[in-house]
């Protein structure tokens, strides 16, 4: 079951402000707050972008490799690491998250394209898809070196690695597109555990208990359950493109960005399986599309990026008022990838 929220039924004084195109953001701090700040890659800009996660202000932008359309980036031990996908050469770029330097660059073999990024749990390690392979990267965040390049099946080359998430225990799942396949990896040694076919995955997220994961099967317009410990997957809800995932802490919300136009968010109960879908833009914005997003610990608020229309930017929406946007943080380009980083110890 679905419902529909309009994204746009926001209090008067913050839309009075986002009618206006304001860039400078005017709204009240959030009703509960999210310290830190939200991370932003922009593949139109070649740029990151930090935000001030409670009041909206702009706290950094950085420039990333010239034509490189950073798509995605990841937070992990005070440091932002982000996807120069289509950079010359392609590399993994890592910026401190304190002051926006770029500290150093993992770059990588022409036509790599890395892709979605993922950090594990206690953000010790960092995987990205190489989606112009199947190959992962996996980068030690202690000592920013590769632990390796792994090969998602040595057998073949046909694969296409999306994405690459973690379990508590670091057990690193893989989405490989074109083949349909979720590999589970060792990701110290790059040793295959295991594989099984899920048609059009996309996108993963684990539970704690490692025993389930939520997958998009994008091409098929449906969300799946994978049941670990069997190795079986049974489609629980029909939308349109399911993209990224996010599950909170607690377990009973996902949150799924959808790539259909214009932008939306499905709000997902994993108890039911209802849906909420959330616009993203404003009414009329019929061209804008849907990036990343990053939901709170607490399941209250969630940043949604979005692409197109006149005011493309980062959604923020609060989901204890009825899933409603609250405020759009302006980010002109193709604003795409979305993490929070905590405040500096």
């Amino acid at each position: 079951m679905m419902g529909h929220v309009r994204a746009w039924a926001m209090p008067s004084a913050v839309l009075s402000v986002v009618i206006l195109g304001a860039v400078a953001l005017a709204r009240e701090p959030l009703q509960q707050s999210v310290n830190g700040t939200i991370w932003v890659a922009n593949r139109g800009a070649h740029t990151i972008r930090a935000f001030d996660a409670n009041s909206g202000a702009v706290v950094h932008t950085v420039s990333m490799a010239p034509s490189s359309q950073p798509g995605d980036l990841a937070f992990a031990k005070g440091k932002i690491y982000v996807a120069e996908e289509f950079g010359a050469p392609p590399a993994i770029a890592i910026v401190d998250a304190g002051t926006g330097l770029i500290l150093k660059r993992i770059n990588l073999s022409a036509g790599a394209r890395p892709h979605h990024v993922h950090a594990s749990a206690g953000g010790n390690l960092i995987a990205v898809g190489l989606f112009g392979t199947d190959l992962v990267a996996v980068v030690n965040t202690h000592t920013d070196e590769l632990l390796g390049i792994w090969d998602s099946n040595p057998d073949t080359t046909n694969g296409r690695v999306h994405a690459a998430v973690f379990a508590q225990d670091d057990t690193l799942y893989l989405a490989v597109d074109v083949t349909g396949q979720v590999v589970a990896m060792n990701p110290f040694a790059g040793t295959v555990l295991w594989s099984m076919s899920v048609p059009a995955v996309h996108e993963l997220a684990v539970t704690h208990d490692g025993k389930t994961i939520y997958a998009t099967r994008r091409g098929a317009n449906r969300l799946a359950i994978i049941n670990v410990p069997e190795q079986t997957f049974h489609d629980v809800l029909t939308i349109g493109l399911p993209d990224t995932l996010r599950l909170t802490p607690n377990e009973k919300m996902l949150t799924v960005g959808l790539r259909t136009s214009p932008a939306q968010l499905a709000v997902v109960d994993t108890e039911t399986f209802a849906a909420h879908l959330v616009d993203l833009s404003a009414p009329g914005e019929t061209t804008t599309i849907g990036g990343h997003q990053w939901t709170s610990r607490n399941g209250r608020y969630t940043f949604a990026a979005f692409e197109g229309g006149s005011n493309p930017g980062v959604a923020v929406i609060d989901h204890e008022a009825g899933h409603q946007v609250i405020d759009v943080l302006a980010y002109p380009g193709r604003p795409h990838g979305v993490d929070r980083a905590l405040p500096p110890e």
